[in-house]
């Protein structure tokens, strides 16, 4: 169970690969998303729910392993900001929205704009799972406005 919870948290341990672990986490969920996003919102919505549920579980896990408030290693946080960064959007093999999607929410994920801080403070999982989703939230906003002037 250890195994699969880090696993997990470190998004197939691209976590682990050396210096910007969020960067790698994101770029591996952008990969994936142009690859496989469904154009169906309903879908988009329950691969989110499951993303977010296993972050928070997998994440506040890691975190008590290695009693660090929020592991550099975790990225399964920046993968579900990812995904929320392109809900109700069809990135599916589209590379220039997928590529300024990701670009984004690494400046927004790094950035961290108010409301973003706030939500770190959530105890354990939470905290480190909440604040990247407002972060999608805020990325997908942006991510609409400027693709709309993009592909205008």
């Amino acid at each position: 169970m250890k195994f699969l919870l880090e696993f997990i948290a470190t998004g197939f341990f691209s976590g682990k690969l050396p210096k910007m672990p969020g960067t790698w986490g994101s770029i591996l969920a952008s990969i994936l998303c142009y690859f496989f996003w469904p154009s169906n919102l309903t879908y988009q919505i329950l691969i989110i729910i499951v993303t977010f549920s296993l972050s928070v579980l997998s994440s506040d896990f890691v975190s008590k392993q290695l009693r660090e408030k929020d592991p550099d290693i975790v990225v399964i946080d920046e993968i579900l900001g990812i995904e929320i960064t392109f809900l109700g959007l069809n990135v599916y093999h589209d590379i220039k929205l997928a590529f300024l999607g990701l670009l984004i929410f690494r400046v927004i994920d790094i950035i961290k704009p108010p409301p973003i801080p706030w939500f770190e403070r959530l105890p354990g999982g939470w905290g480190i799972t909440v604040d990247d989703a407002v972060a999608g939230i805020v990325s997908n906003f942006l991510l609409r406005l400027v693709g709309g002037l993009i592909y205008v």
